[in-house]
């Protein structure tokens, strides 16, 4: 009997990015580059924009801003290469993926839904920001027992397998972190960091991922790595035990639950803190299926102790709706609520002791092969950090255009 390799990773992995995109692409030469040689890559460029209707008005601390609006530009670079072992059904080979992160405005969108204005115990849009050049990801994946078990080593974007799911991207689907990996409650450390992953599919059904990261590594400096992993052994791990309706349907018919641990991490000096203080950790759980051969509802959430965490909990509910309109539109509406966590080494003392709500609904629209544009509306009611204002309305676009 046949069984399907599962392709551990959410919808943003390299792997899973280059499927999608070949549903909106079919360039001769590409083809032919993946059926000759298995390698295979993508290029695009990702634009956001937003606007907040009653962004916070006290400028009298240093620290909180009074931002409207804000906007930033990503170029990414990805790739995998399948190198050995094709015919087995255990390949091995190489992803990648470099990218450009650049803010129009002084406040990234990231900081913006920070402190910069929006000021919400949580983020917005946050691979968006202004970090310029970075490696988010550079690494070996292996496959054994006939594709059932993967290890991937190296450089790892960990939203990529921690707590994943079909609406997690920031390109493509939800834009607030409250409805993307870890649900806002998870202390996630940099993209880009030395990491080991373990997948295994111990059933047709049923399957666990285990990983082990540096947690004080930069994506924008991956050599430091080497010195932070092994000299100072700061690490971030995650445990996640899952069930799943097919091999094949990994991150959309899922139910999981993930636990992880976020050691005291320290910047590059060993001075300060990066993350937090002190250790952090939590459990989060997640559960998605199709309803409908098009309609995918959710609800994730996640409870957390320490100091790194913007909440100590945190539900949200929602769906995805794919093909609305056209094959290659979805939408997705959620609600998200959380309590701020009182004891964030930045933000502890400031938190109002209020409960937060979030309401996103965005509608993905493909403009042809090659370009697709998201209009997004937001509702934050109790925004943490905004003293002034008790909601705010934020109006978002994204663009996108890829090779």
């Amino acid at each position: 009997m046949t069984h399907a390799s599962p392709r551990f990773g959410g919808p943003d992995s390299v792997e899973n990015t280059i499927e999608d995109n070949k549903k909106v692409q079919q360039k001769s030469w590409l083809e032919v580059l993946k059926e000759n040689h298995h390698f295979t890559f993508g290029l695009d460029y990702n634009v956001i924009g937003v606007y907040a209707t009653d962004p916070n008005q006290d400028n009298s601390s240093a620290f909180l801003g009074t931002e409207t609006s804000s906007a930033s530009g990503v170029a990414r670079f990805y790739g995998s290469w399948e190198i050995i072992g094709r015919q087995s059904g255990n390949a091995g080979g190489l992803s990648w993926k470099l990218e450009y992160r650049d803010a129009y405005t002084e406040t990234a969108p990231k900081w913006h839904g920070l402190y910069g204005g929006i000021n919400m115990a949580g983020m917005n849009g946050a691979a968006y920001n202004d970090q310029g050049g970075r490696l988010t990801l550079l690494h070996w994946k292996q496959k054994f027992n006939s594709g059932k078990t993967t290890v991937i080593a190296g450089w790892v974007d960990v939203t990529d397998y921690v707590d994943a799911y079909a609406l997690a991207s920031p390109w493509s689907g939800f834009t607030n972190l409250a409805f993307s990996t870890g649900a806002g409650s998870m202390a996630l450390p940099d993209d880009g960091i030395l990491s080991l992953a373990v997948g295994h599919l111990f059933t047709d059904n049923f399957y666990l991922i285990a990983s082990a990261s540096d947690g004080a590594g930069y994506s924008d400096d991956p050599l430091s790595g080497f010195d932070s992993l092994f000299n100072k052994h700061e690490l971030f791990t995650t445990l996640e035990l899952g069930f799943t309706a097919s091999a094949d349907r990994i991150y959309t018919d899922n139910v999981h639950v993930t636990a992880w641990h976020l050691d005291a991490t320290t910047q590059e000096d060993g001075t300060s803190y990066r993350h937090g203080t002190k250790d952090s950790k939590g459990l989060n759980f997640s559960a998605s299926y199709f309803a409908t051969p098009q309609i995918m509802p959710f609800i994730r959430g996640g409870f957390s102790k320490g100091d790194a965490s913007l909440t100590k909990a945190s539900v949200s509910a929602g769906l995805g709706y794919f093909g609305l309109g056209s094959a290659k539109n979805n939408l997705g509406v959620a609600v998200n609520w959380s309590q701020a966590n009182n004891k964030h080494v930045d933000f502890g003392g400031l938190f109002k002791d209020e409960n937060q709500y979030i309401m996103e609904l965005y509608y993905n629209i493909a403009l042809g092969k090659y370009f697709n544009i998201t209009p997004d509306i937001q509702y934050i009611k109790n925004p943490s950090l905004n003293f002034t204002e008790d909601s705010t309305w934020l109006l978002g676009l994204r663009l996108n255009a890829k090779i």
